[in-house]
C-alpha cells in the first residue's frame, strides 16, 4: 500500500561523511509504502534537475548527491506535516523498518535503511544505517523464496 504525505516541494537538508552539507535541495511527492512491517519513504528529487541555470544551488546539490550518495549520513526535512504523518504510520506498525528512496529520474534512485529521529525545532531527520543495494536483496530475497515451477512433469 502507498499513501501520499506530502505532494508540494519541502526544503532538504542533508548531510555526508566527512562534514560537507547541502541546503538546497527541494523534494516533492513524499509517499510512504508499507509492506508488512517495512516502510520505504519516497521522495522525488526530480524537480532540482529542472532548470535551465547550471549553476543553481538546487541543481549542483542534485548532481552531488547521485554522485556521493554512497556517502549520505542523514536527511532533514523541516515540514511537519511530513513528520506527523510519517510519525502516525511508524506507531500502527510493530517493530517497524524505515526505509528512505531518493528518487532523481535519469540521475538514478537510492534506497537506505534509516532510523527517524524527531528534531526538537520540528521537522524529522533520517539517519542512513546503510546503503540498500537493490539487486543483492532481490537476490536473496529469491534464494530465500525460491520460485516453485509448476509445469508439466515429465517422466523417464
Amino acid at each position: 500500500m502507498k499513501y501520499s504525505l506530502r505532494k508540494t516541494p519541502s526544503h532538504l537538508h542533508l548531510a555526508y561523511k566527512y562534514g560537507e552539507a547541502s541546503d538546497g535541495l527541494l523534494g516533492r511527492h513524499f509517499t510512504l509504502g508499507m509492506e508488512g512491517r517495512v516502510l520505504t519513504l519516497s521522495i522525488d528529487l526530480t524537480p532540482n534537475f529542472h532548470t535551465r541555470n547550471k549553476t543553481a544551488s538546487a541543481y549542483l546539490d542534485a548532481i552531488n548527491l547521485g554522485h556521493n550518495h554512497h556517502k549520505l549520513r542523514f536527511l532533514q526535512c523541516s515540514d511537519n506535516l511530513v513528520r506527523a504523518r510519517l510519525i502516525k504510520a511508524w506507531e500502527q506498525v510493530q517493530q517497524p523498518e524505515l526505509r528512505m528512496c531518493l528518487e532523481l529520474g535519469q540521475h538514478g534512485h537510492y534506497l537506505y535503511a534509516v532510523q527517524p529521529h524527531s528534531l526538537f525545532m520540528g521537522g524529522i531527520q533520517l539517519d542512513v544505517e546503510r546503503v540498500i543495494d537493490e539487486q543483492l536483496e532481490l537476490a536473496a530475497h529469491n534464494r530465500a523464496h525460491p520460485i516453485e515451477h509448476h509445469g508439466a512433469r515429465h517422466h523417464a
